[in-house]
Protein backbone atom coordinates (compact mmCIF):
# COMPACT_ATOMS: atom_id res chain seq x y z
CA UNK A 1 0.00 0.00 0.00
CA UNK A 2 1.07 3.62 -0.52
CA UNK A 3 1.84 4.89 2.96
CA UNK A 4 1.68 8.51 4.10
CA UNK A 5 5.28 8.38 5.37
CA UNK A 6 6.72 6.64 2.29
CA UNK A 7 8.44 9.92 1.28
CA UNK A 8 8.31 13.59 2.22
CA UNK A 9 5.79 14.61 -0.47
CA UNK A 10 3.49 11.61 0.02
CA UNK A 11 -0.17 12.71 0.09
CA UNK A 12 -3.10 11.58 2.16
CA UNK A 13 -4.76 8.77 0.22
CA UNK A 14 -7.73 6.53 0.90
CA UNK A 15 -9.17 3.96 -1.52
CA UNK A 16 -12.60 2.42 -0.93
CA UNK A 17 -14.14 -0.25 -3.16
CA UNK A 18 -17.51 -1.50 -1.98
CA UNK A 19 -17.46 -5.24 -1.21
CA UNK A 20 -13.79 -5.46 -2.17
CA UNK A 21 -12.01 -8.71 -1.39
CA UNK A 22 -8.43 -7.77 -2.30
CA UNK A 23 -6.56 -6.04 0.57
CA UNK A 24 -5.39 -2.44 0.13
CA UNK A 25 -1.85 -3.55 0.97
CA UNK A 26 -1.55 -4.83 -2.63
CA UNK A 27 -2.16 -1.40 -4.19
CA UNK A 28 1.05 -0.10 -5.79
CA UNK A 29 -0.23 2.99 -7.61
CA UNK A 30 -3.31 5.16 -8.04
CA UNK A 31 -4.00 7.46 -10.99
CA UNK A 32 -6.76 10.08 -11.13
CA UNK A 33 -7.64 11.82 -14.37
CA UNK A 34 -10.09 14.73 -14.52
CA UNK A 35 -10.78 16.74 -17.67
CA UNK A 36 -13.28 19.14 -19.17
CA UNK A 37 -16.08 17.42 -21.11
CA UNK A 38 -14.88 13.94 -20.11
CA UNK A 39 -15.77 11.38 -17.48
CA UNK A 40 -13.51 11.39 -14.43
CA UNK A 41 -11.26 8.34 -14.45
CA UNK A 42 -9.23 6.39 -11.90
CA UNK A 43 -6.80 3.50 -12.31
CA UNK A 44 -5.87 1.41 -9.27
CA UNK A 45 -2.93 -0.93 -9.87
CA UNK A 46 -2.47 -4.05 -7.72
CA UNK A 47 0.51 -6.32 -7.26
CA UNK A 48 -0.98 -9.81 -7.23
CA UNK A 49 -4.72 -10.15 -7.89
CA UNK A 50 -6.89 -13.22 -7.22
CA UNK A 51 -8.41 -14.67 -10.38
CA UNK A 52 -11.88 -14.89 -8.79
CA UNK A 53 -11.86 -11.13 -8.13
CA UNK A 54 -11.30 -10.14 -11.78
CA UNK A 55 -14.95 -10.52 -12.78
CA UNK A 56 -16.36 -9.84 -9.31
CA UNK A 57 -14.95 -6.30 -9.34
CA UNK A 58 -16.74 -5.15 -12.51
CA UNK A 59 -19.37 -2.53 -11.63
CA UNK A 60 -18.39 -2.11 -7.96
CA UNK A 61 -18.73 1.43 -6.52
CA UNK A 62 -15.40 3.15 -5.84
CA UNK A 63 -14.39 6.20 -3.79
CA UNK A 64 -10.88 7.70 -3.62
CA UNK A 65 -9.80 10.58 -1.39
CA UNK A 66 -6.54 12.39 -2.19
CA UNK A 67 -4.91 15.50 -0.80
CA UNK A 68 -1.65 17.14 0.19
CA UNK A 69 -3.25 17.66 3.60
CA UNK A 70 -6.64 17.53 5.31
CA UNK A 71 -7.64 21.01 4.12
CA UNK A 72 -7.40 20.35 0.37
CA UNK A 73 -8.76 16.85 -0.17
CA UNK A 74 -10.42 15.91 -3.45
CA UNK A 75 -12.80 12.98 -3.90
CA UNK A 76 -13.36 10.64 -6.84
CA UNK A 77 -16.60 8.66 -6.84
CA UNK A 78 -17.43 6.18 -9.55
CA UNK A 79 -17.55 2.56 -10.63
CA UNK A 80 -15.21 -0.16 -11.86
CA UNK A 81 -15.61 -0.26 -15.65
CA UNK A 82 -13.11 -2.99 -16.48
CA UNK A 83 -10.04 -4.83 -15.18
CA UNK A 84 -6.76 -5.29 -17.10
CA UNK A 85 -4.69 -8.25 -15.90
CA UNK A 86 -1.20 -9.61 -16.58
CA UNK A 87 -0.37 -13.25 -15.94
CA UNK A 88 3.11 -14.33 -17.00
CA UNK A 89 4.19 -17.87 -16.13
CA UNK A 90 7.85 -16.79 -15.96
CA UNK A 91 7.07 -14.32 -13.16
CA UNK A 92 5.79 -16.95 -10.75
CA UNK A 93 3.36 -16.27 -7.92
CA UNK A 94 2.90 -12.74 -6.54
CA UNK A 95 0.96 -12.27 -3.32
CA UNK A 96 -0.40 -15.82 -3.63
CA UNK A 97 -1.75 -15.16 -7.12
CA UNK A 98 -0.78 -16.28 -10.62
CA UNK A 99 -2.01 -12.88 -11.87
CA UNK A 100 1.00 -10.72 -11.11
CA UNK A 101 -0.59 -7.32 -11.86
CA UNK A 102 -4.07 -5.90 -12.35
CA UNK A 103 -5.25 -2.44 -13.35
CA UNK A 104 -8.73 -1.70 -12.04
CA UNK A 105 -10.08 1.03 -14.34
CA UNK A 106 -12.91 3.18 -12.97
CA UNK A 107 -15.09 5.93 -14.42
CA UNK A 108 -16.75 8.69 -12.41
CA UNK A 109 -20.40 8.91 -11.38
CA UNK A 110 -21.24 10.34 -14.83
CA UNK A 111 -20.60 6.80 -16.14
CA UNK A 112 -24.28 6.14 -15.35
CA UNK A 113 -25.12 8.60 -18.15
CA UNK A 114 -23.34 6.54 -20.81
CA UNK A 115 -26.33 4.50 -22.03
CA UNK A 116 -27.48 5.33 -25.59
CA UNK A 117 -30.97 6.84 -25.72
CA UNK A 118 -33.38 8.50 -28.12
CA UNK A 119 -35.44 11.57 -27.22
CA UNK A 120 -36.58 14.94 -28.53
CA UNK A 121 -36.58 18.12 -26.45
CA UNK A 122 -38.82 20.96 -27.64
CA UNK A 123 -38.36 24.63 -26.69
CA UNK A 124 -35.87 23.94 -23.95
CA UNK A 125 -33.01 25.87 -22.39
CA UNK A 126 -29.67 24.64 -21.09
CA UNK A 127 -30.75 25.04 -17.41
CA UNK A 128 -33.93 23.03 -18.10
CA UNK A 129 -31.95 20.26 -19.80
CA UNK A 130 -29.40 20.09 -16.97
CA UNK A 131 -32.18 19.99 -14.39
CA UNK A 132 -33.94 17.12 -16.16
CA UNK A 133 -30.76 15.05 -16.43
CA UNK A 134 -29.66 15.80 -12.86
CA UNK A 135 -33.03 14.69 -11.51
CA UNK A 136 -32.91 11.53 -13.61
CA UNK A 137 -29.61 10.46 -12.03
CA UNK A 138 -30.10 12.10 -8.60
CA UNK A 139 -27.18 14.50 -9.09
CA UNK A 140 -26.77 18.07 -7.90
CA UNK A 141 -25.87 20.77 -10.43
CA UNK A 142 -24.63 24.29 -11.14
CA UNK A 143 -25.49 25.94 -14.47
CA UNK A 144 -25.42 29.48 -15.91
CA UNK A 145 -28.75 31.26 -16.16
CA UNK A 146 -28.78 31.32 -19.95
CA UNK A 147 -32.32 31.53 -21.27
CA UNK A 148 -31.49 30.94 -24.92
CA UNK A 149 -34.18 28.53 -26.19
CA UNK A 150 -33.34 25.60 -28.41
CA UNK A 151 -36.38 25.01 -30.62
CA UNK A 152 -35.54 21.32 -31.05
CA UNK A 153 -32.80 19.15 -29.56
CA UNK A 154 -32.72 15.66 -31.06
CA UNK A 155 -31.08 12.90 -29.08
CA UNK A 156 -30.55 10.18 -31.65
CA UNK A 157 -27.94 7.51 -30.99
CA UNK A 158 -26.47 9.59 -28.16
CA UNK A 159 -26.00 9.00 -24.48
CA UNK A 160 -27.29 11.51 -21.95
CA UNK A 161 -23.65 12.46 -21.34
CA UNK A 162 -23.10 13.25 -25.02
CA UNK A 163 -26.39 15.14 -25.16
CA UNK A 164 -25.37 17.30 -22.21
CA UNK A 165 -21.81 18.03 -23.30
CA UNK A 166 -22.72 18.63 -26.97
CA UNK A 167 -25.57 21.00 -26.11
CA UNK A 168 -23.43 22.96 -23.65
CA UNK A 169 -20.53 23.15 -26.10
CA UNK A 170 -22.77 24.43 -28.90
CA UNK A 171 -23.18 27.73 -27.02
CA UNK A 172 -19.73 27.97 -25.43
CA UNK A 173 -19.98 26.09 -22.13
CA UNK A 174 -17.93 23.28 -20.63
CA UNK A 175 -19.21 20.35 -18.57
CA UNK A 176 -17.59 18.43 -15.75
CA UNK A 177 -19.03 16.02 -13.18
CA UNK A 178 -17.09 16.05 -9.91
CA UNK A 179 -18.32 13.45 -7.46
CA UNK A 180 -22.08 13.60 -8.04
CA UNK A 181 -22.23 17.27 -9.03
CA UNK A 182 -22.67 18.55 -12.58
CA UNK A 183 -20.67 21.72 -13.27
CA UNK A 184 -21.70 23.62 -16.40
CA UNK A 185 -19.58 26.74 -16.72
CA UNK A 186 -18.18 29.48 -18.93
CA UNK A 187 -14.36 29.44 -18.70
CA UNK A 188 -14.33 33.24 -19.03
CA UNK A 189 -16.80 33.82 -16.17
CA UNK A 190 -16.31 34.47 -12.47
CA UNK A 191 -17.59 31.00 -11.47
CA UNK A 192 -14.26 29.24 -10.86
CA UNK A 193 -12.24 32.47 -10.63
CA UNK A 194 -13.67 33.06 -7.19
CA UNK A 195 -11.54 30.09 -6.02
CA UNK A 196 -7.79 30.49 -5.30
CA UNK A 197 -5.54 29.77 -8.31
CA UNK A 198 -3.10 26.86 -8.23
CA UNK A 199 0.43 28.22 -7.87
CA UNK A 200 3.05 26.62 -10.18
CA UNK A 201 6.69 27.48 -9.52
CA UNK A 202 9.56 27.24 -12.01
CA UNK A 203 13.07 26.27 -10.96
CA UNK A 204 14.01 29.94 -11.33
CA UNK A 205 11.78 30.87 -8.41
CA UNK A 206 12.71 28.27 -5.83
CA UNK A 207 14.92 25.21 -5.50
CA UNK A 208 12.92 23.99 -2.51
CA UNK A 209 10.60 21.08 -3.17
CA UNK A 210 6.96 21.95 -2.62
CA UNK A 211 3.59 21.10 -4.18
CA UNK A 212 3.40 22.86 -7.55
CA UNK A 213 7.16 22.95 -8.22
CA UNK A 214 7.56 22.39 -11.97
CA UNK A 215 9.49 19.35 -13.21
CA UNK A 216 8.75 19.85 -16.90
CA UNK A 217 7.05 22.48 -19.05
CA UNK A 218 6.09 21.76 -22.68
CA UNK A 219 4.36 24.62 -24.47
CA UNK A 220 2.88 25.32 -27.91
CA UNK A 221 2.30 28.92 -28.97
CA UNK A 222 0.78 30.18 -32.21
CA UNK A 223 -2.11 30.29 -34.66
CA UNK A 224 -2.21 26.51 -35.13
CA UNK A 225 -2.44 24.71 -31.79
CA UNK A 226 -3.51 21.35 -30.33
CA UNK A 227 -6.99 22.84 -29.94
CA UNK A 228 -7.19 23.75 -33.62
CA UNK A 229 -6.87 27.03 -35.47
CA UNK A 230 -6.88 30.12 -33.29
CA UNK A 231 -8.66 32.82 -35.24
CA UNK A 232 -11.28 35.51 -35.30
CA UNK A 233 -14.65 34.17 -36.36
CA UNK A 234 -17.44 35.64 -38.46
CA UNK A 235 -20.78 33.80 -38.35
CA UNK A 236 -23.39 34.66 -40.97
CA UNK A 237 -27.00 33.66 -41.56
CA UNK A 238 -30.39 35.01 -42.65
CA UNK A 239 -33.18 36.07 -40.32
CA UNK A 240 -36.89 35.28 -40.80
CA UNK A 241 -37.14 38.24 -43.20
CA UNK A 242 -34.27 36.80 -45.27
CA UNK A 243 -32.02 39.65 -44.27
CA UNK A 244 -28.36 38.76 -43.79
CA UNK A 245 -27.19 38.88 -40.19
CA UNK A 246 -23.64 38.62 -38.89
CA UNK A 247 -21.85 38.25 -35.56
CA UNK A 248 -18.08 38.24 -35.08
CA UNK A 249 -15.94 36.99 -32.24
CA UNK A 250 -14.90 40.58 -31.66
CA UNK A 251 -18.41 41.06 -30.26
CA UNK A 252 -18.06 38.23 -27.73
CA UNK A 253 -16.54 38.28 -24.26
CA UNK A 254 -12.78 38.07 -23.74
CA UNK A 255 -11.05 35.69 -21.37
CA UNK A 256 -9.83 38.45 -19.04
CA UNK A 257 -6.62 36.47 -18.36
CA UNK A 258 -4.42 39.31 -19.61
CA UNK A 259 -3.80 41.03 -22.94
CA UNK A 260 -5.55 38.96 -25.60
CA UNK A 261 -3.38 37.84 -28.52
CA UNK A 262 -4.50 39.04 -31.95
CA UNK A 263 -5.19 36.15 -34.36
CA UNK A 264 -3.77 36.16 -37.88
CA UNK A 265 -6.89 34.92 -39.65
CA UNK A 266 -10.63 35.60 -39.67
CA UNK A 267 -12.71 32.57 -40.60
CA UNK A 268 -16.21 32.95 -42.03
CA UNK A 269 -18.91 30.37 -41.32
CA UNK A 270 -22.45 30.18 -42.69
CA UNK A 271 -24.97 28.87 -40.19
CA UNK A 272 -28.65 28.03 -40.00
CA UNK A 273 -29.74 30.58 -37.39
CA UNK A 274 -32.73 32.89 -37.59
CA UNK A 275 -31.71 35.62 -35.15
CA UNK A 276 -28.81 37.77 -34.01
CA UNK A 277 -29.15 36.30 -30.53
CA UNK A 278 -28.70 32.78 -31.86
CA UNK A 279 -25.50 33.75 -33.68
CA UNK A 280 -24.17 35.41 -30.50
CA UNK A 281 -24.69 32.14 -28.67
CA UNK A 282 -23.06 30.01 -31.34
CA UNK A 283 -19.99 32.22 -31.79
CA UNK A 284 -18.98 31.31 -28.24
CA UNK A 285 -18.44 27.73 -29.38
CA UNK A 286 -15.53 28.93 -31.51
CA UNK A 287 -13.98 31.59 -29.30
CA UNK A 288 -14.00 29.52 -26.08
CA UNK A 289 -12.78 26.22 -27.52
CA UNK A 290 -9.58 27.30 -29.27
CA UNK A 291 -6.58 28.83 -27.52
CA UNK A 292 -3.26 30.02 -29.03
CA UNK A 293 -1.17 29.08 -25.99
CA UNK A 294 -1.22 25.51 -24.67
CA UNK A 295 1.07 23.72 -22.24
CA UNK A 296 1.57 20.38 -20.52
CA UNK A 297 3.18 20.88 -17.13
CA UNK A 298 4.40 18.19 -14.71
CA UNK A 299 4.80 19.29 -11.09
CA UNK A 300 5.30 17.93 -7.61
CA UNK A 301 1.83 16.66 -6.74
CA UNK A 302 -0.72 19.31 -5.87
CA UNK A 303 -4.29 18.26 -5.16
CA UNK A 304 -5.85 21.74 -5.44
CA UNK A 305 -5.48 21.69 -9.24
CA UNK A 306 -8.87 21.02 -10.83
CA UNK A 307 -10.21 21.49 -14.39
CA UNK A 308 -11.90 24.81 -15.08
CA UNK A 309 -9.95 26.63 -12.40
CA UNK A 310 -6.95 28.89 -12.85
CA UNK A 311 -3.25 28.13 -12.49
CA UNK A 312 -0.60 30.80 -12.07
CA UNK A 313 2.74 30.05 -13.78
CA UNK A 314 5.66 32.13 -12.54
CA UNK A 315 9.35 32.94 -13.00
CA UNK A 316 10.01 31.99 -16.60
CA UNK A 317 10.74 35.69 -17.28
CA UNK A 318 8.31 35.54 -20.20
CA UNK A 319 5.04 36.92 -21.48
CA UNK A 320 3.38 33.61 -20.61
CA UNK A 321 4.09 33.98 -16.90
CA UNK A 322 0.64 34.54 -15.47
CA UNK A 323 -2.83 32.99 -15.44
CA UNK A 324 -3.82 29.89 -17.40
CA UNK A 325 -7.02 27.83 -17.43
CA UNK A 326 -6.61 24.22 -16.31
CA UNK A 327 -8.26 21.90 -18.86
CA UNK A 328 -7.06 18.53 -17.58
CA UNK A 329 -5.41 17.13 -14.44
CA UNK A 330 -3.68 13.77 -13.97
CA UNK A 331 -2.51 12.70 -10.51
CA UNK A 332 -0.15 9.74 -10.11
CA UNK A 333 0.63 8.39 -6.65
CA UNK A 334 2.89 5.45 -5.82
CA UNK A 335 5.48 4.51 -3.22
CA UNK A 336 8.13 6.71 -4.84
CA UNK A 337 6.39 9.94 -5.77
CA UNK A 338 3.26 12.04 -6.18
CA UNK A 339 3.22 13.79 -9.56
CA UNK A 340 0.54 16.00 -11.08
CA UNK A 341 0.42 16.67 -14.83
CA UNK A 342 -1.72 19.58 -15.98
CA UNK A 343 -2.91 20.63 -19.43
CA UNK A 344 -3.16 24.42 -19.51
CA UNK A 345 -4.49 26.95 -22.01
CA UNK A 346 -4.68 30.72 -22.36
CA UNK A 347 -5.28 33.35 -25.02
CA UNK A 348 -3.45 36.19 -23.30
CA UNK A 349 -0.05 37.49 -22.23
CA UNK A 350 0.74 39.14 -18.91
CA UNK A 351 0.84 42.67 -20.38
CA UNK A 352 -2.45 43.23 -18.55
CA UNK A 353 -3.68 41.94 -15.21
CA UNK A 354 -6.36 39.37 -14.49
CA UNK A 355 -9.92 40.64 -14.88
CA UNK A 356 -12.58 39.28 -12.55
CA UNK A 357 -15.89 39.69 -14.42
CA UNK A 358 -19.00 40.40 -12.39
CA UNK A 359 -21.17 37.40 -11.70
CA UNK A 360 -21.97 34.64 -9.26
CA UNK A 361 -19.23 32.84 -7.38
CA UNK A 362 -18.51 29.16 -6.89
CA UNK A 363 -20.48 27.28 -4.25
CA UNK A 364 -19.37 24.02 -2.68
CA UNK A 365 -21.69 21.21 -3.82
CA UNK A 366 -23.13 18.50 -1.55
CA UNK A 367 -21.20 15.35 -0.77
CA UNK A 368 -21.91 11.99 -2.42
CA UNK A 369 -23.57 8.99 -0.79
CA UNK A 370 -24.00 5.39 -1.87
CA UNK A 371 -27.66 4.36 -2.31
CA UNK A 372 -28.61 0.96 -3.73
CA UNK A 373 -25.12 0.55 -5.24
CA UNK A 374 -25.31 3.94 -6.98
CA UNK A 375 -23.54 7.17 -6.15
CA UNK A 376 -26.05 10.01 -5.69
CA UNK A 377 -26.00 13.49 -4.22
CA UNK A 378 -26.55 13.57 -0.46
CA UNK A 379 -29.21 16.24 -0.95
CA UNK A 380 -30.98 18.25 -3.65
CA UNK A 381 -28.91 21.19 -4.81
CA UNK A 382 -29.64 23.37 -7.85
CA UNK A 383 -27.49 26.47 -8.41
CA UNK A 384 -28.57 28.55 -11.41
CA UNK A 385 -26.22 31.52 -11.50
Amino acid sequence: MIFRNAYNDAPLLNVFIDRATVPDTRIVSVELNMAENKHDMAIITYSGFPGIAVTEYIGLPVSINLGNNESNMITFTGYVAYVDVEANARMGIVNESLIQAARVVCFGASYDMKQIKSAVYIDTTLPKLVSALANRYRLSYSVPNNNYTFKVIEQSGKSDWELLSDTAESIGYYVMVSGTHIHVYDPFSSYFRSTPPTQLFSIGETTQRQPGSIYEFKGTFGDVTPDGNHANWSLKSFDVLRKEIEVTSADSAKSGLGKTLTPRFTHEIAMNAVSQDALKQFVNRYTKFSFPMNAEVSVIGISTALPGRLAYVSKYDSKFDGYWIISEVKHLVNNAHFVTTLNLKTDATNDQGLRLPPGSIYRDPPTSILSNNRWVSSREFAYVY
